[in-house]
């Protein structure tokens, strides 16, 4: 069973686990709709979310570029040797 505890929701951000840590921290919110220190929680949670999607989609693009390097090579030492 999962614990609903803002520390264990701390636990999980500091080991990178955001999506779980947020969701914990919106429950908490549920039950604490006025609490502060929960709403920069969850916007904390929410950039570091997108900011990990970002790095993703750069490394992405980045592992593309140098694919498309690569082929663009072969293409070209192809060419010479035929």
């Amino acid at each position: 069973m999962e614990q609903k505890t803002k520390t264990f929701a701390e636990i999980y951000e500091s080991q990178g686990h955001y999506e779980q840590a947020l969701n914990i921290y919106i429950d908490l919110l549920k039950a604490n709709p006025l609490d502060s220190e929960l709403i920069d929680k969850i916007k904390n949670a929410q950039n570091l979310i997108l900011s990990e999607k970002n790095k993703k989609k750069e490394f992405a693009a980045a592992k593309i570029n140098l694919l498309n390097n690569l082929l663009a090579k072969i293409d070209s030492y192809k060419s010479k040797t035929a």
